[in-house]
């Protein structure tokens, strides 16, 4: 299920309904969002962003913007505060003022879509992103005010046949108790994601259990040890899908492999 992140929005511009004399402040007047089309997408596939304003002013309205770029998009990998690729980064826009008129209840959509390539043109790595949508608005008196929503997906490596992914297991538990699974990903030791459902509570069985990630989430796994190097190198592991008695989900490794080159 796609994550829809609405905002109620705070700034403090106005904006003014068509033909009234009386601004109305924005949180009053608009929603803004961004949805991502895929929530999880492979690597090197584009990344479609719908971004939506819906006047919900009770009124005609007339957005008001102080150039050609009436919005901006932003992708952030999670847990980075500088930004991968920005959607205005070398583009032109002219320097004149522009609006944008919405009828009461009426939604004006943009399709934003990016390929996968940081600002500097390279290929971003797999895991967590966060996309940041900022609508442009100008006051008034001219002055630019952001309002922003943000969402979140996940980039990663093709599935190969026969291969679980994580979030699989955390939509549908019930489905994989009991059964023998394959996951591919890394072991980063005792380090999960923050949040994730089937690492919380710590190691499930043993203190040397160890923590599996991939791309789309992470699991405690126990009964075989992968070992460590670094560089990391990306794993198979093959095993039984438990739930220990305080219903924390881990797989029982049996064995565990290498990533075949080819």
């Amino acid at each position: 299920m796609r994550r829809l992140v609405w905002l109620s929005l705070m700034a403090l511009a106005v904006a003014l309904p068509a033909g009234a004399q009386k601004p109305i402040r924005l949180q009053q007047a608009v929603q803004w969002q961004v949805v991502p089309e895929q929530r999880v997408v492979e690597v090197g596939k584009p990344v479609v962003f719908i971004l939506e304003v819906r006047n919900v002013s009770g009124a005609p309205l007339e957005l008001r913007f102080s150039s050609g770029e009436q919005f901006d998009v932003l992708v952030y990998k999670q847990g980075e505060w500088s930004e991968r690729w920005q959607w205005s980064r070398g583009k032109a826009f002219t320097m004149a003022f522009s609006s944008l008129r919405l009828n009461f209840g009426e939604v004006r959509r943009f399709r934003v879509e990016w390929n996968q390539k940081d600002n500097d043109g390279r290929q971003v790595p797999p895991g967590e992103y966060r996309v940041e949508a900022i609508l442009l608005l100008a006051t008034p008196q001219g002055r630019r005010e952001e309002i922003k929503a943000s969402a979140s997906f996940a980039i990663r490596t093709p599935r190969r046949y026969g291969i679980l992914d994580i979030c699989d297991i955390i939509q549908n538990p019930q489905r994989w108790i009991g059964k023998r699974v394959v996951l591919e990903g890394y072991n980063v030791g005792l380090n999960p994601y923050p949040n994730c459902p089937l690492c919380a509570g710590g190691p499930p069985v043993t203190r040397e259990d160890w923590v599996l990630k991939d791309d789309t989430g992470c699991i405690y796994v126990t009964g075989v040890w992968s070992g460590t190097c670094i560089p990391q190198p990306r794993i198979v592991v093959e095993g039984t899908l438990r739930r220990a008695r305080e219903g924390q989900i881990y797989l029982e490794a049996r064995r565990v492999s290498p990533v075949s080159s080819d």
